[in-house]
């Protein structure tokens, strides 16, 4: 996908936290007619969510910043029956290991890519 707004985003240094925002909120715009999300906020997010989960799988997503966008972006904070949850649990856990291991194991990985395959099977398929 080429859009203008990330070939802005593209070649902006990485001083101008607010052009940084503008542009990703562009980018968005950009980008939502091609993603055909949803247009109620829970469908949305799990249509996102399955968007995330799919690019960690495939190894385009960062682990750390799959669970935080997946965890903390669109997992709804006052519902502790989404199926997103368990994410936010990893997360915390990852953070956990993080602090006092220094980093990841591959076991903890590989957990979060059995949850995010479990996800998209079921909940989210």
């Amino acid at each position: 996908m080429d859009t203008p707004g990330l070939w802005e985003l593209g070649v902006l240094s990485g001083g101008d936290v607010l052009e940084v925002r503008r542009l990703l909120a562009e980018v968005e715009q950009e980008l939502w007619p091609v993603l055909r999300l949803p247009s109620a906020v829970e469908g949305r997010d799990r249509a996102l969510a399955r968007y995330c989960l799919r690019d960690l799988l495939d190894g385009r997503l960062d682990p750390l910043v799959a669970a935080e966008r997946v965890g903390f972006e669109l997992c709804p904070a006052d519902d502790p029956g989404s199926p997103l949850r368990p994410v936010r649990g990893w997360l915390y856990r990852a953070e956990d290991q993080q602090e006092h291991s220094g980093g990841l194991t591959k076991e903890l990985v590989a957990e979060l890519h059995d949850l995010a395959a479990r996800l998209l099977v079921g909940p989210l398929s």
